[in-house]
């Protein structure tokens, strides 16, 4: 039987140029899951018919023709760590 510290951190968020505060616990952050993937992709959808300038604005394209990105697999890559002077492999 464990505890779940997610439930027991509360956060504090000072409001109002500081003159007011309030608390309450961490909510999960979930920017980069599928929920967000799939409703940026809806934005995307309703914009399709938008022209979109590109190359210092001298050539368009079409919202709907642009390339979806591929997630890159950093397996293998390394990250630098400290000031810059180390390193470790992912």
């Amino acid at each position: 039987m464990g505890i779940d510290f997610i439930d027991t951190i509360v956060v504090r968020h000072v409001t109002e140029r500081g003159t007011s505060s309030s608390e309450s616990p961490i909510k999960p952050v979930d920017f980069m899951g599928e929920e967000n993937k799939k409703q940026n992709l809806d934005r995307l959808n309703l914009a399709g018919g938008m022209w979109i300038m590109s190359a210092k604005g001298t050539s368009r394209i079409h919202l709907s023709e642009m390339r979806e990105a591929k997630p890159v697999d950093a397996k293998g890559r390394y990250i630098s760590t400290g000031k810059g002077t180390g390193r470790i492999k992912i």
